[in-house]
């Protein structure tokens, strides 16, 4: 069995520009060589055929709407729409925390002791806050914004961690220590 001619060979026959390998196909296998001969009365059928001209407009639209089908320009967005997002999602946090702080009034008083084994696991328990559905308004006024807005209003600012470090008692600072070196170790 004889590999055929591709398309693209058959109109590389047509226009005389072949490989030999091609021409010999042509002159040995007779369903090629009817297809080509087919192909080739077809063209000489349509040669005297005329083409109407497009109007004038045509290559101007048509321009146009390859462009936009293919080029799609970055647009950078205004300068205020990269802050007013972020800063909405700080203030809607904000918000969030002031109306926890005005509804909840108990604050827990800190437990003092001079045992400072107490201070350590004062300083180190988590804080467990009742759910009043203060989280579920963070997260519908959140959920229309994009998340990359969200992460870059919520992203730490360089030098938090040492205002918050400043901001310790003595106590806690020596609990944060051992913490620290609890988990860093000796490396």
């Amino acid at each position: 069995m004889t590999d055929h001619l591709r398309p693209e060979e058959f109109v590389d026959a047509l226009d005389d520009a072949a490989p030999a390998g091609a021409h010999e196909h042509l002159a040995a296998c007779a369903e090629c060589r009817a297809q080509f001969d087919e192909l080739r009365d077809m063209m000489r059928a349509s040669a005297h055929v005329e083409v109407p001209s497009p109007s004038p407009l045509f290559w101007d639209h048509f321009s146009e709407r390859v462009r936009q089908a293919t080029i799609t320009l970055p647009t950078r967005a205004p300068w205020w729409e990269s802050v007013w997002r972020p800063a909405a999602v700080f203030a809607a946090a904000a918000s969030a925390v002031a109306l926890v702080a005005i509804l909840k009034p108990g604050a827990v008083a800190p437990i003092t002791s001079p045992d400072p084994r107490a201070t350590d696991a004062v300083a180190m328990a988590k804080v467990e806050l009742p759910d009043d559905g203060s989280w579920g308004l963070v997260v519908a006024i959140a959920s229309g914004y994009e998340y990359r807005d969200i992460k870059e209003a919520t992203e730490p600012v360089s030098g938090t961690a040492d205002a918050m470090i400043d901001d310790l008692t003595p106590a806690q600072r020596t609990a944060l220590a051992r913490l620290l070196e609890k988990e860093i170790g000796d490396q």
